[in-house]
């Protein structure tokens, strides 16, 4: 792969560090080779592919933490969603990958989806015959019987139930573990968000066949007494945390326990519901809602809780991060948290999430500056996953219609 110099913009790292002004960064095979400032590379931009990004800003390639590849950007119920077919939905996870790019994500954690699918959707990815991020795959997720994502999950009761349900999955493939610890909002009835959904001991059973397979897990939990139980059994990674209070986020903190908080869930759906086709007495409930959202957000921020970005199935990664620095960040830590806070909870800080010699060329380049004005993430003229340069003006033409 041709040696490709990014020549002139503000290099943001991803490190929360002091923005490199004038600089710019060197790649080649794939992996970031120099990064630094007209003095540091001296005349090494010969015989280099030399694109200039003077007044944009070049930042590491963004982690979707909570992704759902052939969920994201559909439109309607979940009762309408989940009622097709599996085929139906790996077809929306392929446009959703071109998407992804275009929002300048180079890796997604996919934490559920119809049938599994997202572990064949990964292969895809990894073979070439589909251009997307690259994909850290849960397979399927578990539940109790009847309990939230049945449609997603196998439903296993018991700690013997679990462990086995864990094995399958591992066995199928996944990257990580994902348990359903409390109910939801996604349905009337039935599904309350408030009931955690399994105890310590069957979770702790999920928990030590994934570390002992070297796999991460996470749990969707809502509920205060949800996200205590899951920390105890030692679950990697909170996912929503939509009514987190300042004893649970404190706990979080102190035991070193990842939140992916996906607040657009509940305030884009306030906001745009209408839009996207969902009934009204969800639309309502987020309304509700929206304020104490915020407020669980902020117990985390404030707690000191690691925090990454995840989108769920409303929003982009630009538009989640509008939201964290609504909620209380600075667009620094906004910045972070899509880049190397994502990376340290994907198991990929090694490889990307901060610009630095040896990392892959996971590269973005946004117009304007997000430290002034945070909506320039939205504003993304390039992307480069491992040094392959995808335009996103180039790609849209081959995206079909959305929210679908």
């Amino acid at each position: 792969m041709a040696r490709t110099l990014l020549k002139g913009g503000t290099i943001i790292d991803g490190s929360g560090g002091t923005p490199l002004r004038n600089a710019s960064i060197e790649f080649e095979d794939g992996k970031i080779t120099l990064v630094g400032t007209a003095a540091d590379f001296g005349l090494r931009g010969a015989g280099a592919t030399v694109i200039d990004v003077t007044g944009m800003s070049v930042l590491p390639g963004f982690v979707n933490c909570h992704e759902h590849l052939d969920l994201h950007y559909s439109y309607g119920s979940w009762e309408h969603r989940s009622s097709q077919s599996s085929y139906y939905w790996t077809s929306r996870a392929a446009r959703n990958a071109l998407i992804a790019l275009c929002e300048g994500v180079t890796t997604v954690r996919d934490v559920g989806s119809m049938g599994g699918s997202n572990l064949e959707v990964k292969r895809a990815i990894a073979d070439g015959m589909l251009h997307g991020p690259r994909v850290l795959a849960s397979g399927l997720a578990i539940c109790t019987t009847g309990g939230h994502g049945v449609e997603i999950s196998i439903e296993a009761d018991g700690v013997d139930a679990v462990r086995k349900a864990t094995r399958r999955i591992l066995r199928a493939g996944a990257d990580l573990i994902k348990l359903m610890a409390s109910g939801g909002f996604i349905v009337s009835h039935g599904d309350d968000p408030m009931s955690p959904q399994f105890t310590v001991e069957e979770m702790r059973a999920a928990v030590d066949e994934a570390h002992s397979a070297a796999r991460a897990t996470t749990a969707h939990c809502h509920p205060p007494l949800g996200i205590q139980r899951a920390v105890e059994a030692g679950v990697d990674c909170i996912e929503h945390g939509a009514l987190l209070d300042q004893r649970s986020a404190e706990l979080m903190a102190k035991k070193g326990t990842y939140l992916v908080p996906t607040i657009g869930e509940t305030i884009v759906l306030a906001e745009r519901g209408e839009t996207l086709g969902k009934p009204d007495w969800l639309i309502a409930k987020c309304k509700a809602e929206s304020e104490s959202r915020m407020q669980s957000f902020r117990y985390a921020v404030d707690a000191g809780v690691k925090i990454a970005v995840g989108t769920d199935t409303c929003d982009s990664v630009a538009e989640e991060v509008e939201l964290m620095v609504r909620g209380g960040m600075t667009p620094m830590q906004g910045i972070v948290a899509a880049t190397r806070t994502g990376a340290e909870l994907a198991g990929l800080a090694a490889q990307t999430g901060t610009l630095a010699r040896g990392k892959w060329a996971d590269i973005v380049v946004v117009d304007g500056d997000p430290l002034a004005d945070v909506k320039a993430l939205s504003r993304i003229k390039q992307v480069f996953k491992e040094g392959v340069l995808y335009r996103p003006d180039e790609l849209r033409p081959a995206i079909g219609r959305y929210p679908l």
